[in-house]
């Protein structure tokens, strides 16, 4: 008889399921599930269900920000890019928002 469970961390989340081919007793990093459910991972177990993770916002701030000089990078060599000057000003305000008072709360704007 095989064995399923989810394997979470100290704050409860969801980071792998994993299956044994024989029976196991769980510790406090395991909670026995049903069956095989993937949609769990990255969910939170509060005891008796699973719940969505709450968002952090700095660190979804962060990954927007980082999405967003991505994006940008193949501008910095192309100097006649329409609106140049103003995207190399959004793209310092994106790397510097992360120390002002304003994050996460106010994204930098292009053009502004």
């Amino acid at each position: 008889m095989s064995s399923i469970f989810a394997c979470i961390d100290s704050d409860g989340l969801c980071f792998a399921v994993t299956t044994y081919e024989k029976e196991v007793t769980p510790d406090e990093t395991m909670v026995a599930i049903a069956e095989t459910d993937y949609s769990i991972i990255g969910k939170v177990w509060s005891g008796s269900v699973w719940q969505s993770a709450p968002v952090n916002a700095e660190i979804a701030a962060r990954e927007w920000r980082d999405i967003e000089l991505s994006n940008s990078d193949f501008i910095v060599p192309l100097t006649d890019y329409p609106n140049y000057s103003a995207w190399i000003s959004y793209r310092s305000a994106l790397r510097a928002w992360p120390s002002t008072s304003d994050f996460p709360d106010t994204k930098p704007v292009l053009g502004s």
